[in-house]
Order: structure tokens, then sequence, then C-alpha cells
């Protein structure tokens, strides 16, 4: 991870190996490039024009000017200025980073802050260009030969630079923060990136008990402890995988004793082939993330502990794989979970996720949290529907839906919120049992959800569906190809601000 640190200064001024500053579209400067321009004899009109660089979003022009003292200025197009936005920061800072990565800058200075961002402080535009920085320059290439030469050419360090020294308390913060919140994003990107023969559910309980530390207690249940607690929904999918399950359980104790917790849910399948109902062979080595939920769950509770916050949250991950062995569970058969007056009619295998959910969510509620959160790779539907630039969202918490939506605008980890109707539970209606676990063509992503809903009692609960963002085989401005850890930034921010309002009321009752 590359060291990020804040500085405030004259852009004239830094001996870094790169000055980035920012070009705004009609070939103006911010304060940054006007202060270069006087220092270095008003050279950069001279070489805008034999450049033609203009400005545009995400334009770089490098220029090795003998007059400035840096060894290399480097023009950032940042579009037009009025419609500059936190997310569009995070993106300048990923592409310019990824650049100047490809060797000889290793020592940077970053000139963002300095913008105007409608409604943002500083320190807000110092987390938003830190994040970017650490997101956009994440890789997973522990599989792959190192080229060390082009490593020693690699980005070392970079200083966002900060209009004022009394910004710079705010914005050591602000980095704080980043680092905490890339960090577990990166980590959850690492966990889903592992092929499926390293992250099986046995390495998925490991790596959440590396977490464990003083607030933070990790309980991992192997195969005959699930089975002792009841968890017959969990060990039905497993029954065709080699590999034994796992059902995980954190609890992270950073707020008042008597707090009830929020529950944060994340589907564990380290590697699904569809079970009998066998998924088409194209891709299918894709599968290995559809354990993109829990990766996001590990993930949060990494940068919740990181950034100590003042909150209690229960973690509650189901973990197999859902593979085609002899004692396979098969279409037709009828199963009945951790909660026992439920049954279900399994006809399709390949709706597992919502299976081995059912015992998580159930079991969840069981321990009264105050609300609950899951996270889940659950739809094709999903993916139609939305494609790849937003969650799916349902539920019955008002209040969480709400404050979800909220975050997702902060983080541009987006949401779109779909109709959980009454009228929908009529499709997954069984005649043999209960409930199915699939509701027919129309509406997958909704009846999944339904199914859900059966199991969470009264809890205020939100569902995520993720399959369109967990990962993306074309990367993004913030992600290379794979995993993007979706899910992370923008329940990390919803926990950051809930924590505040509780924080905020308990004084306020003190008082």
């Amino acid at each position: 991870m590359i060291e990020i640190s804040v500085r405030a200064g004259d852009a004239s001024k830094q001996r870094d190996d790169a000055v980035v500053v920012p070009l705004l579209a009609g070939r103006k400067f911010s304060a940054a490039g006007k202060s270069l321009q006087q220092a270095t004899g008003k050279a950069l009109p001279n070489v805008l024009r034999k450049f033609d660089t203009s400005g545009e979003f995400k334009q770089i022009s490098t220029l090795y000017l003998e007059s400035a003292l840096a060894q290399r200025v480097v023009l950032l197009g940042v579009g037009e200025p009025r419609k500059l936005t936190l997310q569009k920061l995070r993106v300048l800072a990923a592409h310019v980073a990824r650049e100047l990565n490809k060797g000889g800058a290793r020592d940077i200075a970053l000139y963002l802050t300095e913008l105007r961002v409608r409604g943002a402080s500083v320190a807000d535009k110092v987390q938003a260009v830190a994040e970017g920085l650490l997101l956009g320059l994440y890789k997973f290439d522990k599989y792959q030969h190192q080229d060390a030469e082009a490593a020693a050419r690699e980005l070392r360090s970079v200083t966002v630079m900060v209009p004022s020294r009394r910004d710079l308390a705010a914005a050591e913060d602000a980095v704080v923060r980043a680092r905490a919140i890339a960090g577990g994003t990166n980590f959850a990107r690492d966990l889903a990136n592992e092929p499926g023969n390293v992250c099986t559910p046995a390495f998925l309980g490991e790596q959440a008990a590396s977490l464990q530390r003083e607030h933070l207690q990790v309980t991992v249940m192997d195969k005959a402890a699930i089975a002792e607690a009841g968890l017959n929904a969990l060990l039905a999918v497993n029954q065709g995988s080699a590999k034994e399950p796992r059902f995980i359980v954190l609890r992270y104790q950073g707020g008042e004793a008597e707090q009830a917790p929020v529950a944060l849910v994340g589907k564990g399948l380290t590697f699904d082939a569809g079970g009998i109902s066998l998924k088409p062979g194209p891709q299918m080595e894709e599968m290995k993330y559809d354990m993109c939920g829990s990766a996001a769950v590990l993930g949060i509770f990494k940068a919740v502990t990181e950034l100590n916050l003042p909150i209690n949250l229960l973690g509650v991950i189901p973990s197999t794989e859902n593979l085609l062995g002899s004692a396979a569970y098969k279409p037709g058969d009828i199963i009945t979970g951790y909660k026992k007056d439920i049954s279900i009619e399994i006809q399709n295998t390949d709706a597992e996720g919502r299976i081995i959910l059912s015992d998580a969510l159930a079991y969840a509620a069981d321990q009264q949290p105050a609300e609950m959160i899951d996270f889940a790779t659950l739809t094709g539907a999903c993916v139609i529907a939305l494609g790849a630039q937003a969650s799916g969202l349902m539920g019955t918490g008002e209040a969480v839906k709400e404050g979800l939506k909220a975050s997702a605008e902060r983080t541009y980890d987006r949401v779109w919120e779909l109709p959980l109707f009454e009228e929908y539970q009529e499709q997954i209606k069984s005649d043999i049992a209960d409930i199915r676990n699939i509701g027919g063509r129309e509406a997958g992503t909704i009846t999944a959800a339904c199914f859900l809903s059966r199991f969470v009692g009264d809890v205020p609960w939100a569902h995520l569906d993720i399959a369109g963002t967990a990962w993306n085989m074309k990367g993004t401005d913030l992600s290379p190809k794979g995993a993007t850890g979706a899910g992370v930034r923008l329940v990390t921010d919803y926990l950051i601000q809930r924590a505040s309002k509780v924080k905020s009321s308990t004084a306020a009752s003190a008082a």
C-alpha cells in the first residue's frame, strides 16, 4: 500500500518527482497551475498550445520543464469545474495514480483538493482523493511472477496537498478514514479474487478469525457444530461437496453493552456450479465470486475495527460449495432449516444462496439485533435489471433503506430500490411445502427477496443483491478486472453515520 500524507504549500516550491495540477476545461488553471505558470516564466501556456491539451476529463499531459523545481509537471484534465463531484475526484486520483505508477515518478504531490465540489469540505475531498488512490492502485497479482525492475519504479508515496495549514488536522483524519475504508474494500477484493481451490469455506473461516482482536470476537463452526446448532439448510446445500461447510459469527463490541447490534449477513458460496441444476460451462470460473457477500461483511468488519467505531455489530456468514456429488440435494427435495416452522421445497438447486441465507438470517434474528443488512450475489435477474451500475435494494426496514440510499449517494457505491409488494409472495408458495425456493421467470430478484423475508422476523431488514456489482471482468474507474468490493464503502459509511447519530442522541440525553 502506498504511503499517503497531507501537506500545505505552493505548487512551484515542491521538489517531488512529479507535481500534479488540475487543468480545467478550456485550458484554465486552478490556483496551483497559476502558481507554476508564474514561477516558470509563463512556460505552461506555450506548452499547452504545442501539446493540444484541453483539460478534458482524465486527460493527462506530462511536461518536463527546466524552470520547475519538480522533475515533472503533470497536467490532469478535470473537465467542467461546476460538474465536479466527490466521485469524480476519486476517479481522477485513481486514474493519475495508475498512469504514474507505470514507472519513473515514485513520489508525487497532488493538487486536487483546491477544486470546489458543491457541499464538500476539504476533509471530504481529501478522503475521496485518498480512497481513489488506494482503490485505483489495487491489483491481485500474487500468482504472477513479478518484474523486480518494474516494481522498483512504481509509485511509492503521494502527498495530498491542501489549501491551508488550518486544514491539516482534518485532512489527516480523512486519510485515516480513507485508509481503513479502502483497506476493508481491498481485503474483500483479495478474498473474492482467490481461486476456489484456495478460498474454501475453511479458508474463509481462517480469514475471519485473523480479524479477531480486543473488541472483536470470532467463532467459526465446523460441520459438527453446524449440525448441533440445527443449521440444516446450510448442510443440505453442502451435501454435494467434499469440502466441509463453515458458519462464521463475528461480534464487535464498540458501543455500550446494552446497545443492540447491527447484524450483517453475507452469502459465502466459495464456488457455485449450480448443483444438480448445473450451470452452463461458459464463465463458470467466475462462480468463485459467489462469496462476495461474505467478503463484503469481512471487509466492513476490518474497516470498522480499524476505525474503532462506537457501535456494536453482529456478523453471520454461512459458507459452503454447491457441487454435484453423489449425495447432492436434488430438485424436489423438501428441507427444514434453522427456522423449524418453515418447510422449503427445492425446485432448483442453483437457487442455493437463499437456502443458506435462510439459516443465517434466522440465526441472526434470534440474536435480537437492532436491524439487519444482508449481502448476496443472489440473482442473475438483478444483473439483467440493473447491470453493473447499482446493487438491488429491498427490505422491510424503511429507515435502514433510506440510510443506505444516502450513503450510496456519498460513496457512489450505488443502490436502487425494488418493490417488495405482498402480492409477490404468491409466487413462492409451494403445493407440498410452505414455500419453494424459486418463484418463476417474472421478478426473480424480488421473489428471491420475498423468500429471504420469511426468515428475518420483525427485525428491520435490508437486502442488497450485489450480483451485478460484486465483480466486473472489464474493470471500472476504481477497480481492475475482478472483484470490486461492492458494499464495503456503502455500509461502512452507513455505520459511520449511524454511530454518529447514536453518539449525538446519547449526548443529548445526558445533557
